[in-house]
């Protein structure tokens, strides 16, 4: 599992709420530092009311995400093989909510001074810091969130995203990507969480976050050691309509279902 994977939901759902039912599709990249050693690649996401698409390009290797958060439903197509894998969020929710209950949650978001613009945006800064107890195989830690993230509020593009920002504000909202869903819940929970927060305070521009355990195991201390640096920069958007069948599966793939948590 890639985890690059768990920046999308991050950079998805950082949304405000206005008048209007459209299409949004941001472009970029997106760079993962692990090991000391950082890998870039390109990201698109294009929004639909409550339907998310998510094509990337992982070292030369094409993916698609699609999520129906109306089905409560991601699919992970992996072009390469021709093949889709089907998971039911419900299930990763239920899973992580055991795994690690909302309760433990802490979580600190301050606007800050810095800015910058994406083309008529004018991105504004916040500090994210996030923590969540969390089980290691049989050790118990605690999983940390730390960084920055710049949102454009009060542009007229957050007008299209009103069905998804309305989504992401409900109870039962959880959007995760399955294989961090299934094999780190902590940090899925986390996630769904900063994003709910972020939701009213605008479109997502650019970001980086940093992810690691602390404990006193073994597995705790070999974590602390590998942080993983996450950051995520669109570099332009559009709104102009998104045809249909972009939120399908592509003609002639199998379809599987995903491993269950």
């Amino acid at each position: 599992m890639n985890p690059r994977f768990a920046l999308a939901s991050l950079a998805v759902f950082a949304f405000c709420s206005k008048p209007g039912f459209a299409d949004l599709t941001l472009s970029g990249y997106s760079v993962i530092g692990s090991f000391g050693m950082p890998v870039s690649g390109q990201e698109q996401i294009m929004i639909h009311k409550t339907s998310v698409r998510r094509d990337l390009i992982d070292r030369g290797r094409a993916y698609t995400h699609l999520f129906d958060l109306d089905k409560h439903q991601a699919v992970i197509i992996d072009h390469l093989f021709r093949r889709a894998e089907v998971y039911d969020l419900n299930a990763m929710q239920a899973n992580a909510e055991v795994n690690a209950p909302v309760s433990g949650l802490k979580l600190e978001i301050e606007r800050m001074d810095g800015k910058h613009t994406l083309r008529n945006w004018t991105c504004r800064e916040y500090n994210l810091t996030a923590s969540i107890p969390a089980r290691m195989g049989n050790e118990e830690t605690v999983f940390q969130l730390k960084g920055q993230i710049w949102l454009a509020q009060g542009v007229r593009e957050q007008a299209e995203v009103k069905s998804l920002v309305k989504m992401a504000k409900s109870p039962d909202f959880f959007l995760a990507i399955p294989d961090v869903a299934r094999m780190m819940p902590a940090q899925a929970k986390a996630m769904s969480e900063v994003m709910r927060k972020l939701a009213p305070k605008g479109l997502p521009c650019e970001g980086e976050v940093e992810f690691s355990y602390e404990g006193n195991g073994p597995m705790a201390n070999l974590a602390r050691k590998m942080p993983t640096k996450l950051g995520f920069t669109f570099q332009n958007y559009s709104t102009d309509p998104i045809a249909q069948d972009a939120f399908a599966i592509p003609a002639g793939y199998q379809v599987m279902q995903g491993r269950r948590p």
